[in-house]
């Protein structure tokens, strides 16, 4: 499943070559927002503290001390290490900034992003939080799960992942306004705003017609049949009425033509109204069938269903590798890894690894050299605790 590299000579530039970026964030959100940034071209510099550097170096699972949610979101960056509880390391970064095109005030033309939990304003603004905090708070649990178990946490931290990417749109929008202004302005990300955002119609359903969503499973508010279903040997299948005409597919390949002439599951309205008699109906016909005869006969009948697959089904299905989700990085440490890509593509661009992702501070040297800094006042910084 993994993609082969373009030959550097038959690349054509990237939309973000020469604009540098330097990424102070740490964990999922910013360094996913920076890896979306560095894989359209930016040359992001990731800079971590010389006391532990980024905590997602220490989660699990690891393989040879290296992290995976660090490999995946710190791709094509540089890393530098700097104590910025140091006024020599808080003179550096200020160095940096100004040649920089994303950060902070210093420059009037830097565009300045941060993410905080719960934004820059407001009773919380100082407080701090997390992917799960935030999928609790914004009432995203409460309609996640079973509808008559516990909430439930999302098994994607699809919070982080979200603002990353609303943040990397909102800092090339940015960017694409300063070539008509020459001015930069600060992108404001939250892990609060996100997640209203992304609750989307359920959010509209409460402002607007004032009814509170409640968890269902798998199961949809507005549509039925559109849910998870046992079959006979245990495994899931999802299945996708989403109007009448297919759920009518449904019932021929279940046997149930006659629903079709019942009233209280001829239209979607009725069968919503009806949703527990029809779950019964619908549930009894799947559990008569093994999974794979049942998507085969789904299939004769142009309905749309799934599998409920695990990770590695769904990655080592043909589908998926034929899609290539993956690009090669060779790591200094674990040979050939493949990264998780960027989910679009290119007609004329071909993003692609350039760099694995940094080991604590291997690029100090590199970048402060390339600052005009001397061996010597390297070494110095180094001896002084300022970078690592």
């Amino acid at each position: 499943m993994t993609a082969a590299a373009p030959s550097s000579a038959a690349t054509p530039k990237l939309a973000l070559d020469g604009v540098r970026v330097l990424d102070l964030s740490r964990v999922l959100a910013g360094p996913f927002c920076g890896a979306l940034l560095a894989d359209m071209g930016a040359d992001v510099i990731k800079i971590e503290d010389t006391g532990r550097g980024d905590e997602s170096r220490t989660w699990h699972p690891q393989k040879q001390g290296e992290s995976a949610a660090y490999v995946v979101n710190n791709r094509n960056k540089r890393g530098i290490a700097v104590n910025l509880k140091t006024a020599d390391g808080v003179a550096l970064i200020k160095r940096l900034v100004a040649d920089a095109d994303v950060l902070a005030e210093v420059n009037p033309r830097l565009i300045y992003s941060s993410i905080t939990a719960f934004g820059r304003t407001g009773p919380h603004a100082e407080e701090g939080g997390y992917e799960a905090l935030m999928q609790a708070f914004s009432g995203i649990m409460s309609i996640t799960g079973e509808a008559d178990g516990p909430p439930v946490r999302s098994g994607v931290s699809f919070i982080d992942l979200a603002t990353g990417t609303m943040c990397a749109f909102g800092i090339v929008n940015a960017i694409l306004q300063r070539q008509k202004t020459g001015r930069g302005q600060r992108v404001d990300g939250a892990l609060l705003d996100t997640a209203i955002a992304m609750l989307n119609y359920q959010a509209e359903t409460y402002l607007m017609v004032g009814e509170v969503p409640k968890a269902m499973g798998s199961a949809h508010p507005a549509i039925a049949p559109y849910r998870n279903y046992r079959c006979a040997d245990g495994h899931w299948v999802f299945v996708a009425g989403a109007n009448d005409g297919l759920t009518r597919k449904l019932m021929q390949a279940l046997d149930l033509e006659w629903t079709s002439d019942d009233p209280r599951f001829a239209t979607n309205a009725e069968r919503l109204r009806n949703r527990q008699g029809l779950d019964q109906l619908v549930g009894d016909a799947i559990a008569q069938y093994d999974r794979d005869a049942l998507l085969a006969k789904f299939k004769a009948h142009e309905f749309p269903s799934s599998p409920v697959n695990s990770v590695a089904e769904s990655l080592d299905h043909p589908q998926t590798q034929v899609r290539k989700m993956a690009w090669p990085m060779q790591h200094p440490l674990l040979g050939e890894v493949p990264v998780v890509r960027l989910p679009i593509s290119f007609s004329d661009m071909q993003p692609h690894i350039r760099r694995h992702s940094p080991r604590w501070g291997e690029h100090t040297v590199e970048v402060l050299a390339a600052l005009g800094m001397t061996g010597r006042e390297i070494e110095s910084l180094h001896v002084n605790g300022t970078v690592r």
